[in-house]
């Protein structure tokens, strides 16, 4: 199973002969050797590069079309290894439909990954007192939720020591944690917010809240290196 854009590789004709190998991403680190020092000084930035994922196939004649396939293997989408978790990633190279189509001929398709994998299915927590303990097993990298808080007045909520503020606040508010957006009714309301947008972790989350909240509810989809 190979899933892009969440369609089975199979699915479109496309015979995977090889499977491809997703590796970590490696940890960016940057190193300074300082005159009259030995050894080297290392900073740790906690992020990860993307990493290429190459793989190799090829077409069945009886069941292809290259249209289909042209409009498949094209820009940005997720890619999946075993149909639970998933890569955002990109198609990288360049690749001759025609030839591999009309002439039988193998051909390679290179996805730039990013590093964090993450579940396929989200899941849902619903904060219903003004402290609560989430906790998230088997994750092994932070995670970026989608909030939904409904409320009125000005609201303070913490997550993991994080305190962030939405300010005369009136009515459902979704807090995109990825893109960094606020919006009420699908219109941007981040003017209201104070502070940074939380994040979730592996294992005990503490989560807080001071205000007049009606419903709040978490989705996350577990995260892995």
């Amino acid at each position: 199973m190979l899933l892009w854009k969440g369609i089975d590789f199979k699915d479109k004709g496309i015979i995977v002969e090889k499977t491809p190998t997703f590796s970590k991403g490696k940890k960016r680190i940057e190193t300074y050797e300082i005159e009259g020092r030995d050894g080297f000084l290392s900073i740790d930035s906690e992020t990860y590069s993307s990493f290429v994922v190459s793989v190799e196939c090829h077409c069945n004649t009886d069941y292809a079309d290259l249209d289909s396939i042209k409009e498949y293997l094209d820009g940005y989408g997720t890619l999946s290894p075993d149909g639970k978790r998933q890569y955002t990633a990109i198609i990288q190279n360049s690749i001759e439909f025609s030839k591999v189509i009309y002439n039988f001929r193998s051909f390679v398709v290179q996805f730039l990954c990013n590093p964090i994998a993450e579940d396929i299915n989200e899941n849902e927590f619903d904060v219903l007192n003004n402290e609560e303990n989430l906790i998230i097993a088997d994750a092994t990298y932070k995670m970026l939720p989608t909030i939904e808080i409904e409320g009125s007045g000005d609201l303070q909520i913490t997550i993991n020591n994080q305190t962030f503020y939405l300010y005369n606040a009136d009515g459902l508010y979704v807090l995109d944690c990825k893109n960094k957006v606020i919006t009420k009714n699908m219109i941007n309301q981040s003017h209201i917010m104070l502070n940074d947008f939380p994040t979730l972790k592996p294992g005990e989350n503490i989560i807080e809240y001071i205000g007049n909240i009606t419903s709040f509810l978490i989705k996350y989809r577990k995260c892995y290196l």
